[in-house]
């Protein structure tokens, strides 16, 4: 039961309009759903494997402080072509955050795409994420994090 807004006679939930007086009752506010995703770059200026974790570490803490709901890291993939030392660092990290609870999930861009369950489930949880689908599939340069 809540109070209605005008007469202040008690009124069920889902009532639209009170009984008692005729006035219109407004439904509680909804609880918005997290879809948000943000993309940092960690590449950008060249950082040490040092720098860019501590600007990874910072940027999810960032990050769950605006509410954000995934976070596209962009760390490259390296001149070598089988991945670079900021690459495998940043992932090794988010597994690290993962197992420890700290992040609800880590998805490396090479096995993002509609074909794996993995990002099926992202895209189901994170709608938001078909908006740059196809720019991200199979890119081994990013990694998706599921924040908590």
């Amino acid at each position: 039961m809540k109070l209605c807004e005008t007469c202040g006679n008690p009124v069920p939930d889902d009532v639209g309009v009170c009984p008692f007086c005729g006035g219109a009752q407004h439904a509680p506010p909804s609880r918005r759903v997290r879809n948000r995703v943000e993309t940092v770059n960690l590449e950008a200026g060249l950082p040490t494997v040092e720098a860019g974790l501590e600007r990874l570490q910072g940027e999810l803490a960032s990050a769950r402080l605006r509410g954000v709901s995934v976070l596209r890291v962009i760390h490259g993939w390296g001149s070598s072509g089988r991945g670079g030392r900021l690459c495998d660092a940043c992932r090794a990290f988010l597994e690290r955050e993962r197992q420890a609870g700290r992040v609800k999930a880590v998805l490396p861009g090479d096995g993002y795409s509609r074909m794996t369950v993995a990002a099926r489930d992202l895209l189901a949880r994170c709608p938001s994420l078909r908006t740059s689908e196809r720019a991200d599939a199979l890119n081994p340069g990013i990694t998706f994090v599921e924040l908590r």
